[in-house]
């Protein structure tokens, strides 16, 4: 049994210490029951770089009316997440604005798990929340340069409030591999979320900031930026987080609750649902982390 215990323990380590980077105080609270600190290292993740615009725009180009240059850190500190710069997209009445960039050499495979880190600036005339969209297309004509195609699978929503950073992701694991042959273009929109781009009549003006544009291998960074935004959206609702509640421990896992300011408790599950294969669920929100998901 103590072996057992052991393996286990080790098992939430890891997944607490990917998580402990988000700076979420409710994880930070597990993370130092088992012995885990924020400061954890990792281990190198397999991934493929699609932007940290040190040296130039690295294909990405406007799709619509907005101007793409890079932006330092210097000028946007808290936006400029890898390195010293990062792209700023500047829109100016676009209904549907996006940025893309060919990428012919990608094999979902092997890499189906996107993030990015974003930052809206203020939008005029809307105080609400920018709604980001991963959108992946593929090219219906060989000769051309990958500017044209069909979409192919869009993830859903993840809203960012403005002003404020966040990180985009996606968990493309379960499209329909047959329908992304010749994958040609990588794509991500944004509209305010009170609005229905579709029907012409949201016309966003701001600027946003994109940086660290990636695939990877490993469910762990959408996980960690799942869990991140989560726990945004409750304190944003409830205040701040308080203290967690175990109510209910296991062989490989544990049950309680998250308490915040207002007194508002949500509950939280951690398990182990093989080797090296984990759940968190907050409220109705299932996060993964682990081997073994795609």
């Amino acid at each position: 049994m103590f072996g057992n215990e052991r393996v286990i323990r080790t098992s939430r380590r890891r997944v607490l210490s990917t998580v402990a980077g988000t700076g979420v105080a409710a994880i930070g609270t597990l993370a130092s029951k088992y012995g885990v600190s924020d400061a954890a290292a990792l281990d190198a993740l397999d991934e493929i770089s699609f932007g940290t615009f040190e040296s130039s725009l690295e294909e990405w180009r406007p799709e619509g009316d907005l101007a793409l240059s890079r932006i330092g850190r210097d000028e946007r500190p808290v936006a400029v997440t890898e390195g010293e710069y990062a792209l700023e997209a500047a829109v100016d009445g676009e209904t549907e604005p996006a940025i893309s960039r060919p990428v012919t050499d990608l094999d979902l495979a092997t890499h189906p798990y996107f993030v990015a880190d974003v930052t809206p600036g203020r939008l005029t005339g809307t105080d609400a929340r920018v709604a980001f969209q991963w959108r992946l297309y593929r090219s219906t004509d060989l000769l051309a340069d990958g500017s044209t195609g069909e979409p192919v699978a869009a993830s859903d929503p993840v809203t960012v409030p403005q002003a404020t950073p966040g990180r985009l992701y996606w968990d493309a694991s379960d499209v329909d591999l047959g329908l992304l042959d010749a994958v040609s273009r990588l794509e991500i929109g944004w509209y305010p979320s009170d609005g229905d781009p579709a029907d012409g009549t949201v016309a966003a003006r701001g600027d946003v900031v994109v940086d660290d544009v990636r695939a990877t291998a490993s469910v762990d960074p959408v996980g960690s930026a799942r869990l991140a935004a989560t726990m945004r959206d409750l304190q944003f609702d409830h205040g701040p987080y308080v203290r967690t509640e175990v109510t209910d421990a296991f062989d490989g896992g544990e049950a309680g609750a998250f308490v915040f300011d207002d007194g508002e408790t949500v509950p939280y599950r951690f398990e182990t649902l093989g080797a090296d294969r984990y759940l968190l669920t907050i409220a109705d929100t299932e996060i993964e982390f682990g081997e073994g998901w795609s």
